[in-house]
């Protein structure tokens, strides 16, 4: 009987302390590791955040998934990914996908899981988001009471202004790709004060940001998440130091 698996696990967006232990024991499974990469040989923060749990002697598969313009060049590496994970899958491996933040939330997981044909068992362990790291690391509520909340991943076509009116608070992922254009939005509907922007949250390089009128686009390191809170932050803002 074949012991072939696919994991896809969550290992948040930093903080090795973070990752559940459910993860940590998959991670001793593992006959081959699986960390995707924007770029080719630029490695993968993922692996830093799970290394020092992951099974002596594990493979590592780099896969990558570059940002392309055209849909159907991200598709055909996307094939060529799943392609390559499904080999190891036939012979009898168990093969885990290790992902920033959540499995299911803005992740090229997903992307594997349209390729397979549900024969071989998957399961998907959760990590900690990078809106859901921040609120709890800065003291800040997402939601409260009657509180509405909306997560947007930005891109060209956005309609910031739109998805601001629309929520009571709104979490922007994707930041570095279009933050002029975010900037103006929300100075545009008056919400420029009630922003809490944080780059590499958890990491050594950690950066908070509340003033965005002096930044530039190009500065916005790529992992930047911003949490709008339309009804301010200023009473939150003690906790954070």
């Amino acid at each position: 009987m074949s012991t072939a698996k696919f994991y896809g696990i969550g290992v948040g967006v930093g903080d090795p302390e973070m990752l559940t232990l459910k993860a940590i024991r998959a991670f001793k499974e593992l006959d081959v590791v699986v960390l995707p990469e924007a770029k080719k040989a630029e490695g993968s923060t993922a692996y830093e955040i799970a290394r020092e749990y992951l099974k002596e002697g594990a493979e590592t598969l780099f896969v990558e998934f570059p940002m392309l313009k055209s849909v159907e060049a991200r598709k055909e590496f996307r094939k060529r990914n799943a392609d390559m994970i499904v080999e190891h899958l036939k012979a009898g491996k168990k093969v885990g996908f290790l992902t920033i933040g959540d499995p299911m939330t803005y992740s090229t997981y997903v992307y594997i899981l349209e390729y397979l044909d549900g024969v071989i068992p998957v399961e998907t362990i959760p990590g900690i988001s990078s809106f859901s790291d921040m609120s709890s690391r800065f003291n800040l509520p997402l939601v409260m009471g009657e509180e509405s909340l909306k997560v947007v991943s930005l891109n060209g076509e956005t309609d910031i202004v739109g998805e601001i009116n629309s929520a009571d608070n709104i979490v922007f992922m994707k930041v570095s790709r279009n933050f002029d254009k975010l900037r103006a939005g929300l100075e545009a509907t008056g919400n420029l004060e009630n922003i809490i922007m944080v780059s590499n949250c958890g990491k050594e390089t950690q950066e908070i940001n509340f003033d965005l009128t002096k930044m530039e686009e190009e500065d916005i390191p790529y992992f930047t998440t911003l949490i709008l809170k339309k009804g301010g932050i200023n009473q939150w803002k003690k906790f954070i130091s």
